[in-house]
């Protein structure tokens, strides 16, 4: 028996990690198809030997499988809902490039254009050649400034699905000066690490020579600096950009070395397979995250109770006895007249206690969930022989 019952744990606890596994994989048909062979082995089986109390453990193992396949769906919509989360958080750094680029160019390049062509009439005007030569470096210093905003403006304009070759050919068109070498990686994710690189590049040398090598997993960009460029820790995008690839096994690092800032990645592969593709209304994945937490709470808890409800109606129906009339049952007193105290047709199904004793009848008080037999009334020779009430009550 021992031994039975190590198989009926395992049996359980793999139909449970089904379910869980089932629920995890959006597997609803295989969790009712499980289920359902489980009911019906219950059925066979209690219908076979009449054992109704192996029949409640055989549904306690249903509604806990249950809850196992509310809990992998619940895992699997979670995961969904924080890819989401990435997904929104990536639109929304690209909604805020788009803005920042947008006043760069309306804002910034309209200033520097005014101030060039103040500077261009002062060094028409103005009569003294030292004030002339001042203009024209502040009209040149002008014209830099605005052609750095151009550039950086056309670099900070990547989309999602933007191919790398894509952006080191708007990197040229803005007049960067790229060496390539290795074969392009035609991967989105790639084009905007190649895009913060080289928005940087811009930044702190700008007219200088960029360097971009990309070889199997690894994508390096080298570009010089000035003394007095400040290189410190990455900025917001490629500090961004750094938590995704430690997220998914990769690095990023930066190094200042011999005036030479190097910036190496080591992408692994289907960066790309992530936000944005797993649905297109965030607020209604995390509404429907919270019914699930909520169902898998209330769920198996309503199982529970109809399967408990069903068992007792049928527990007690013709094997309820009223208090009154074992209270007037008497030991030694003729089975006819006990029989006309109006004995419960039925024996409740479950007891306590072990096996039946031989002319004992059990009787139940009507006690939920189980309506197990309390009321034992034994017979001997015709007569009551004995009366137990487990109850308590009449003692």
């Amino acid at each position: 028996m021992h031994g039975w019952g190590q198989w009926y744990a395992l049996a359980a606890v793999a139909v449970a990690a089904g379910c869980c596994l089932c629920g995890r994989r959006d597997r609803l048909w295989a969790v009712i198809a499980l289920l359902g062979a489980v009911e019906v082995a219950s059925a066979v089986a209690v219908a076979h030997t009449q054992d109704t109390l192996s029949w409640l453990v055989d549904q306690v193992v249903v509604v806990l499988a249950v809850f196992a396949a509310l809990i992998g769906a619940y895992r699997r919509l979670r995961h969904e809902f924080v890819e989401q989360g990435w997904a929104h958080a990536r639109d929304a750094r690209v909604s805020e490039r788009a803005r920042i680029a947008a006043d760069l160019h309306d804002t910034l390049g309209h200033d520097l254009a005014l101030l060039s062509l103040q500077a261009a009439a002062i060094q028409v005007t103005a009569r003294d050649p030292e004030t002339r030569e001042r203009a024209a470096a502040v009209r040149a210093g002008s014209a830099a400034a605005i052609e750095t905003v151009r550039r950086i403006v056309d670099l900070l304009d990547v989309q999602d699905d933007t191919d790398p070759a894509t952006v080191l050919g708007k990197a040229r068109e803005a007049g960067m000066i790229l060496e390539v070498h290795g074969p392009v990686r035609r991967e989105p994710f790639v084009a905007r690490l190649l895009s913060e690189a080289l928005s940087n590049a811009v930044r702190h040398a700008p007219g200088a020579a960029v360097t971009v090598t990309f070889a199997e997993r690894r994508v390096e960009i080298v570009n010089p600096v000035t003394e007095e460029a400040p290189v410190g820790r990455p900025g917001a995008g490629l500090a961004m950009l750094s938590a995704r690839l430690e997220k998914a096994g990769g690095s990023l690092t930066a190094t200042l070395t011999d005036g030479r800032f190097r910036l190496a990645a080591e992408v692994p592969a289907g960066m790309d397979g992530e936000p944005g593709r797993l649905g297109v209304d965030y607020r209604s994945r995390r509404r429907r995250v919270r019914r699930m937490l909520a169902g898998t709470i209330l769920v198996p808890f309503a199982v529970l109770m109809v399967v408990a409800t069903g068992f007792y109606a049928w527990a007690v129906r013709d094997a309820s006895m009223e208090d009154e009339v074992f209270a007037a049952l008497r030991v030694g007193m003729p089975d006819t007249a006990a029989a006309v105290r109006a004995l419960p047709r039925r024996e409740a199904t479950i007891r306590w206690g072990g096996r039946s004793e031989p002319g004992c009848r059990y009787y139940t008080d009507g006690n939920y969930p189980l309506a197990y037999g309390n009321y034992v009334v034994c017979f001997s020779g015709h007569r009551v022989s004995r009366l137990d009430d487990l109850t308590g009550r009449h003692r």
